[in-house]
């Protein structure tokens, strides 16, 4: 356990009143559904992050979906983008992105 500045003990644990551990799984391993919802607001995602949670805004997504027709796109991760959607250098280490039948066989592998 921690303290925090009032001196309190800070829970650790579910039974403690804290937050459940966020635990990872190796990205060969990990599995999304499809979303259908219209107006769900889509984050940007990095193809090259394993696990997919952590949008280029700072967003991260538990129970993370893949939008099929993404319609409403954040705003503040298509600023970090900073381009239009298309082939190009990825923003976060500026290689090339992977063609999009690279990335449709993830997609499929990841949802299958």
């Amino acid at each position: 356990m921690t303290e925090t500045k009032g001196g309190a003990a800070e829970p650790s644990t579910l039974g403690d009143g804290g937050a459940m551990e966020l635990r990872r799984a190796p990205a060969w391993k990990a599995k999304y559904d499809w979303s259908e919802d219209p107006d769900e607001v889509v984050h940007l995602v990095c193809c090259r992050d394993l696990d997919w949670r952590r949008a280029l805004c700072g967003y991260e997504e538990p129970e993370m979906t893949i939008a099929r027709d993404p319609r409403i796109l954040c705003s503040m991760c298509m600023e970090v983008f900073g381009r239009e959607l298309g082939p190009g250098p990825c923003p976060i280490d500026d290689q090339p992105c992977p063609d999009d039948d690279e990335i449709d066989r993830v997609i499929d592998e990841r949802t299958s």
